[in-house]
């Protein structure tokens, strides 16, 4: 390659370079609503029945060892036939009622 182009290759190559640094340089960041996400975290706050539960730390009253076993029992096995029930197998019909 004569070096009367590769001097015009590189400055071209220098200058490629530099416009890609300086696309870089600008912030890309939103300016975003001061007040966004509010509604999030008013949503969430709403959900959480007593804020102050995190710092009591007493025992829950519950159910004791054997009865939550057998409520965990009776409802794992809700999920092997839901009210003793089969469902029905369903079923296409094709064509016309006449039996062609």
């Amino acid at each position: 390659m004569p070096n009367s182009l590769l001097i015009p290759l590189r400055r071209l190559a220098a200058l490629l370079l530099a416009m890609q640094l300086s696309a870089c340089a600008h912030s890309s960041t939103p300016q975003l609503d001061p007040r966004f996400g509010d509604a999030v975290r008013l949503a969430m706050a709403q959900q959480v029945r007593d804020p102050a539960s995190a710092g009591n730390r007493t025992p829950v009253d519950g159910l004791d060892g054997p009865s939550a076993h057998a409520v965990m029992q009776r409802y794992r096995a809700s999920f092997v036939e839901p009210n003793g029930q089969v469902p029905q197998p369903v079923q296409f019909m094709l064509g016309g009622g006449n039996g062609k």
